[in-house]
């Protein structure tokens, strides 16, 4: 029985009280057992090596205090490795006396020896020989042995084989007894005779690294073994060159490298050939043992260039490579391509994923090397390392596999896909692969297989055009050589833009991708046929188009190439005369253009868009084309024009006609007493005016009646191709149709649609087809092909010229009347307040004519600020009215408009109150605005940002704190709510933005209410013109000149 205790009686040699205790109670579990048998020894023997392991002390750095006496040691422990004559190798423990060495090789306190000390003895002294191997341990008996060196020691004791002539410890044990070892100072190489030859270096895991040198000589290039070992300070690691006479690799699993040069390294993982390479060497017997042993590989000068191609760049893909025979090219990140390659296998479609990066394919797998090596461009002996992104590489493979998205599932082999159980190979090529290669892969392969046949000719197109009244004709035959596409499968593959399309005898065939780009539109848009489609006459330019793009074998008759030609040439648009007669007004340039557009669609039968911005006249252009038809029709006038508009245009329509346009007749369609009958309703009468509200009321009398013109003013009623009102303006019956708006798309391409599905049906296909071919396209992807296209369709349909186009034909300054016809509610109201003041004011004055209201003009300023309220709104005189405002309804109208043409505009009203009704509209919608009126201490502030802030696009200002010191030129529109009696007041306020400084021209607008005293009062000023003129600063002169005639036809 060995002991060993840490205290400080039993430092000195004594037996101390622990042992004592300790044995005693040892004692006492022995005494307790009878006949031990052999197996019991040993378990007593493990069970007092536990107890005295627990009291012995680890070492004499362990047991602290600098007071302790020094140590004595007897014994110093070694280990040997060695290989025996069995071939095996094994560690074997050592021991010597420690008599044997010096003081000073053992250190002057007895706890430090001096290791390099003590091999010099071992190897002068010749003290190999005189080692004894030891069979057990006792910490006692080797005081100075480490931690790590007392744990390897009692795990190679208690691992080793008792046989007869030697100890031998088991493969695999290695793993945990090496690294104990790291760091001390006792590990020799040895034999049986010489156990401790060679004192040997134990590197821990990780600081070395197996690796190549390749380096130029005069017979070739060497390549030789060496190791990486890490720099203490992290930088370029030190190489240690492998000579191959004494390198080897012991211990297998896990290996470790043997060195001549006193390292014990592990070399985890190493590959077999860097095994060969390092312990290639002679032995005694072998062929050519006389040969000098060497581990470099010498390759001649004629073999490089293969060397480098066949072999080089394995080897660099399992080991580094280092020395001058290799220049390594900077590492560039190439992000990886998935490439999918398509086979059979037993008829089966398989999938098989690579990854391109630039110029290097690899298979995907996870378990290939990160890097991987290429051959540079920079010099012969150039390499370049290409990093893999194993986590780009994972997901590719994890999208394109899991959840059967694109119609595969994972197969055994890494990156090998198949086809999931309902997915058969034609739809995986038809449908997947297509959405695959849009994903981002690049598909290869598909001339490979044969069990799917595709067939690699380029398509041709053959077209053939035959006229209808209202249509045209198209055969189209598309063929992949001799094989024809059924015409259906084309339109449906080009439709869903994919590239491939069943033929008739069974194979697939593959559309070019421009072909979907060509032709998806006249597909698209194109009504099926038995043979082939059938397209709109309205649609003769996206068939021109189709015509170019397809270049085989084209057949058109006479009336298509005429139809091409003049929509070729709608730009040059033959002019036509004005009426010399009957218009009473002068058109400028534009207009004129537009009323020649206007008959270049009547001509050829289409249906067109005047989108002029507001206040350039459509209305005008309008009625003057309608004139010119009038007049050439002579006594067979074509028959009624339906004009359809918003309420509170219904009777600028009919003043405007009546003021330009006189010779026409004109009927208006919207009083509760109007007309049931068709045949009543259309007899006499060249123009009929009426709403959208009562066009939707009427549809079923209106679409009976058969229309020379259906046209829609302020069109965008019919924006939503889902409403109502649009669905009614479809159901029309008319020769020709015009819509007429300043907005023709407001929020959507759908918008515009829907114009064009009421002015010439069929032009841009069903609405579910526009939407997904244009709509869809535009707004969501910006479709740039599809963008071009719409406007290429619609362009010959649509005249659109904004202020700043036209400019130069524009006066300084335009006015406009708006006339609206007041609410039901409203007109009560007005006609009890009117005839109330009436009775009074004409109690008041004398009975003859020639009385002047002089005495009454207190009266007559009351009553006509009441009525005039009352035009503008009843809540101005009654508060709770809850009715509506015709004239606020115009005024709301026009406001929209301008906001959405992008244009400025000052609003002008004498009432205050009028303003914040107003205000209180506008804040309702979002719109913003500015405001200024007598209470408003700082008026520069709103004024600057008017003139700067685009975002803002109305100024309110009263119109007597806004008549005049401000400058607001960067207002285009002005409109007046209430017009003044006195035209100087007006004036001063349209002056605000009609001065110097202002660099485009104004339009005014005034907004009237329709038999009211707002139209007396305008009549009024006509008729005093030249007293008004006078009494600018006086507008109390007026009242007193007004007689009792006037006052009758005021407050009539």
């Amino acid at each position: 029985v060995t002991v060993d205790c840490d205290c400080a009686a039993f430092a000195k040699g004594d037996v101390c009280s622990h042992i004592v205790a300790a044995t005693l109670s040892l004692r006492a579990t022995l005494g307790a057992q009878r006949t031990p048998a052999p197996s019991a020894r040993q378990d007593w023997e493990l069970a007092v090596s536990d107890v005295l392991r627990n009291l012995s002390a680890e070492s004499a750095t362990r047991r602290g205090g600098g007071a302790s006496a020094p140590v004595s040691p007897r014994t110093l422990l070694f280990f040997s490795i060695q290989e025996r004559a069995s071939g095996r190798w094994g560690i074997y423990l050592y021991s010597l006396a420690a008599s044997r060495f010096s003081p000073e090789a053992l250190g002057t306190d007895g706890r430090s020896p001096d290791s390099l000390a003590i091999a010099r003895a071992i190897k002068m002294d010749k003290l190999s020989g005189h080692a004894t191997a030891v069979r057990t341990f006792d910490p006692v008996r080797f005081p100075l042995t480490a931690m790590g060196e007392r744990q390897a020691a009692r795990a190679i004791l208690q691992a080793q084989q008792h046989g007869y002539y030697s100890y031998h410890t088991p493969a695999g044990q290695y793993e945990q007894i090496l690294p104990l070892l790291v760091g001390t100072d006792s590990v020799y190489r040895g034999t049986e005779l010489n156990p401790l030859r060679q004192r040997l270096d134990v590197l821990p895991e990780g600081t070395a690294q197996a690796a190549l040198s390749l380096s130029e000589a005069e017979e070739g290039l060497r390549l030789a073994p060496t190791l990486l070992r890490a720099s203490e300070n992290g930088d370029t690691p030190t190489e240690t060159p492998l000579d191959g006479k004494n390198d080897q690799f012991i211990f297998k699993d896990p290996p470790y490298l043997l060195t001549g040069k006193g390292l014990l390294v592990p070399l985890g993982g190493v590959p077999a050939a860097f095994r060969t390479l390092a312990e290639r060497r002679q032995r005694p017997g072998s062929p050519g043992a006389a040969a000098t042993a060497s581990s470099e590989i010498l390759i001649p000068p004629d073999a490089r260039e293969r060397f480098f191609e066949q072999y080089l760049l394995p080897l660099t893909e399992r080991l580094p490579i280092t020395g001058d025979g290799i220049v390594w090219e900077d590492e560039t990140p190439v992000p990886p391509v998935p490439r999918l390659y398509l086979t059979e296998v037993n008829g089966t479609l398989r999938v098989h994923l690579r990854f391109a990066y630039g110029d290097l394919e690899v298979p995907y797998d996870p378990a290939l090397p990160i890097a991987t090596v290429q051959r540079g461009t920079s010099a012969p002996n150039a390499l370049r390392r290409i990093r893999r992104d194993p986590q780009a590489e994972q997901d590719r493979q994890v999208s394109i596999g899991v959840g059967g998205a694109f119609g595969l599932k994972r197969d055994e082999e890494p990156g090998a896909f198949v086809l999931r159980a309902r997915v058969d190979p034609v739809d995986f090529l038809l449908h997947h692969a297509p959405r695959l290669v849009a994903e981002g892969c690049e598909l290869y392969g598909e001339e490979n297989l044969s069990g799917v046949r595709v067939n690699r000719s380029r398509p041709t197109l053959s077209l053939g055009v035959s006229s209808g009244i209202d249509w045209f004709d198209v055969e189209a035959v598309l063929k992949f050589g001799d094989v024809e596409a059924a015409l259906a499968d084309v339109k449906k593959a080009i439709r869903k833009r994919e590239r491939y399309v069943k033929l008739a005898d069974g194979s697939i065939g593959v559309i070019p991708p421009d072909w979907i780009e060509r032709f998806r539109f006249l597909f698209a848009l194109g009504e099926e046929t038995e043979n082939g489609l059938r397209l709109s006459s309205t649609q003769a330019l996206l068939l021109d188009q189709a015509i170019a793009d397809a270049g085989g074998d084209i057949r058109a008759d006479a009336e298509f190439a005429a139809r091409r030609e003049q929509l070729r040439g709608f730009e040059q648009i033959t002019p036509v005369p004005l009426p010399e007669t009957g218009l009473n007004a002068h058109l400028y340039p534009y207009q004129k253009g537009g009323y020649d557009w206007l008959h270049f669609l009547h001509e050829y039968g289409f249906g067109g868009c005047l989108a002029d911005e507001m206040g350039l006249g459509k209305t005008l252009q309008a009625l003057a084309f309608l004139l010119s038809l009038r007049q050439r029709a002579g006594d067979a006038p074509p028959g009624p024009n339906l004009v359809v508009v918003p309420r509170s245009l219904l009777f600028n329509w009919e003043r405007e006609s009546l003021r330009f346009t006189p010779e026409l007749r004109v009927r208006i369609h919207a009083d509760g007493d109007r007309k049931r009958d068709a045949a009543a309703l259309a007899d006499g009468c060249d123009l009929l005016l009426t709403t959208y509200g009562i066009l939707l009321r009427d549809i079923e009398t209106l679409r009976t009646i058969r229309f020379h013109y259906a046209i829609l003013d302020e069109a965008q009623a019919i924006k939503n191709p889902l409403s109502q009102t649009a669905r009614a303006a479809r159901l029309l019956s008319a020769d020709h149709r015009l819509t007429l708006t300043g907005t023709p798309v407001e929020n959507g391409t759908l918008e515009m649609w829907s114009q064009f599905a009421f002015l010439n049906p069929g032009l841009l296909g069903g609405m579910e087809r526009f939407k997904e071919e244009f709509a869809g396209a535009i707004e969501r992807h910006q479709d740039e092909a599809a963008a071009h296209t719409l406007r290429r369709l619609t362009a010959p349909f649509l005249l659109r010229r904004t202020k700043d186009q036209v400019a130069k034909d524009l006066p300084p300054r335009t006015e406009n009347l708006v006339y609206s016809e007041m609410e039901p509610a409203q007109r009560r109201l007005y006609d009890r307040l009117r005839d109330q003041f009436r009775a009074q004011l004409l109690g008041m004055i004398g009975e003859e004519d020639k009385t002047t209201a002089g005495g009454a003009q207190m009266k007559i300023l009351e009553g006509l600020l009441r009525l005039r309220q009352v035009c503008c709104h009843p809540r101005l005189v009654e508060p709770e009215f809850e009715g509506g405002s015709a004239k606020f309804t115009a005024l709301l109208e026009t406001l929209e408009t301008l906001r959405a043409e992008g244009h400025k505009a000052l609003v002008f009203s004498q009432f205050t109150k009028m303003l914040a009704i107003l205000k209180t509209e506008l804040d309702a919608r979002g719109i913003p605005y500015l405001y200024l009126d007598g209470k408003t201490r700082d008026r520069q502030s709103p004024v600057d940002q008017f003139q700067n802030d685009a975002a803002v696009p109305f100024f309110l200002i009263s119109l007597k704190a806004g008549g005049v010191g401000l400058n607001l030129t960067a207002a285009d529109y002005v409109l007046h709510i209430d017009p003044w009696w006195n035209p100087a007041v007006e004036r001063q306020a349209t002056d605000r933005a009609h001065r110097i400084g202002q660099d485009k021209p104004v339009f005014v607008y005034k907004f009237v209410a329709k038999d009211s005293v707002e139209e007396k009062i305008l009549a009024l000023q006509d008729r005093k013109r030249a007293l008004v003129d006078q009494l600018i600063s006086a507008e109390g002169g007026l009242f007193k000149s007004l007689t009792r005639s006037d006052i009758e036809a005021l407050f009539s």
